[in-house]
């Protein structure tokens, strides 16, 4: 798998199943979601805006995307929230599967965070970030073309391990016409 395959089937819809463990706090969370990622063009005033103010030339990017997730249900408690971010990919000119990963959530006063990408030879894609004292290790493979799953730790540089996540997401395929509307819509067509 090369880089632009992996993030080509990120794209879709997909029904997400996260549990996180907050070690600190002795807290646990459950939240099911629907995540929408699509493509961006290159010339999108935001990923053009992303780039230059994280210092990145907008010409060394590739395959911009925005992620839109709804969390529908945490613990048996509603909470309905919509989340939108870019993710930028610039990979390194001599070797794609390595690069950076500009990730921007696009709310007010939002803080844009810039991790190391690699992509290893058996198609995991590993992004470590840092932030002020924290950093974030995740990694995300496909163990079919319609599951993804993904680990995640965040450490602050003072102490060991604080949060833990697992998510899996489920690609939302589109249901395929019953074989009557099929034979039907194609007998239609055929007699045009």
């Amino acid at each position: 798998m090369n880089i632009t395959k992996f993030f080509r089937l990120s794209l879709g819809r997909w029904r997400s199943q996260r549990t996180g463990h907050h070690l600190e706090q002795s807290h646990f969370e459950d939240v099911r979601s629907t995540v929408d990622v699509t493509l961006l063009e290159l010339d999108d005033p935001r990923v053009v805006r992303g780039c230059r103010d994280c210092g990145i030339d907008p010409d060394s990017a590739t395959l911009p995307y925005q992620i839109d997730w709804y969390d529908s249900r945490t613990r048996g408690l509603q909470i309905d929230r919509l989340s939108r971010s870019l993710v930028i990919p610039v990979p390194n000119p001599d070797n794609a599967n390595l690069g950076k990963l500009i990730q921007l959530a696009l709310e007010p006063d939002a803080i844009v965070s810039i991790g190391e990408y690699q992509l290893s030879q058996d198609g995991t894609f590993t992004v470590i970030s840092s932030q002020d004292t924290v950093t974030r290790e995740e990694r995300i493979w496909f163990a079919t073309p319609n599951l993804r799953l993904h680990v995640s730790i965040i450490r602050p540089s003072d102490a060991s391990v604080t949060t833990t996540t697992f998510t899996s997401d489920l690609r939302v395929l589109t249901p395929a016409k019953p074989k009557a509307e099929a034979v039907s819509t194609a007998f239609d067509e055929m007699r045009r």
